[in-house]
């Protein structure tokens, strides 16, 4: 439509590719917040082989952000509720010498979740790193079904880096205890 407008020399052809080049740079921006915000909230949680939970902040002492209380909370959740029989936390190190998934493990041991049934990925220092990382252990223990556990404007772009490394999962949104002040922030950045 844009280029047939274009071609056209008129000036009324042109006002109407301006207008058609402004409504598709916002759909553009559209798409991916509706995303987030339809696809991301959902919960598509259903009896897995394993739960895979991604790294946000852990303090110097090794307290975790609530971004991060926030997503082993729910995770452990899935565990206790028979989803799943094994977590595996992935986060990279944190602001001081305990990683986010060592953060997270702690909080899983105190919750009730068994040592023998969490796996760790110190390495996973971002999205792409956790993916890369765990997508062969899935593959060794021929999981079928992962629950993927982030907050809700993360979680697209989580089942797209799984779908590129032939991996499928099934993504289940971090149920928030405070609301984050740093939300809109982390929507625009992905």
């Amino acid at each position: 439509i844009a280029t047939s407008a274009w071609a056209e020399q008129r000036t009324e052809s042109r006002s109407r590719w301006w207008i058609i080049a402004a409504g598709s740079v916002g759909l553009f921006a559209v798409f991916p917040l509706a995303l987030m915000l339809f696809f991301g909230n959902t919960d598509y949680r259903r009896p897995a082989d394993a739960v895979v939970v991604f790294g946000a902040r852990a303090y110097k002492d090794g307290r975790l952000s609530d971004a991060l209380q926030d997503r082993i909370r729910t995770a452990c959740e899935l565990y206790r509720a028979g989803f799943a029989k094994r977590l595996v936390l992935s986060g990279g190190k944190g602001d001081g010498p305990i990683t986010e998934a060592e953060a997270m493990r702690a909080y899983a041991l105190k919750h009730g979740v068994s040592a023998a049934d969490i796996f760790i990925d110190n390495e996973g220092v971002n999205t792409e790193a956790t993916v890369r990382n765990t997508a062969p252990l899935f593959q060794q223990w021929h999981a079928r079904r992962v629950l993927a556990v982030s907050h809700f404007y993360h979680l697209p772009r989580v089942k797209l880096a799984y779908q590129r490394a032939g991996v499928e999962v099934w993504t289940v949104p971090a149920r928030q205890g405070r609301i984050m002040g740093q939300i809109p922030f982390n929507m625009a950045r992905e």
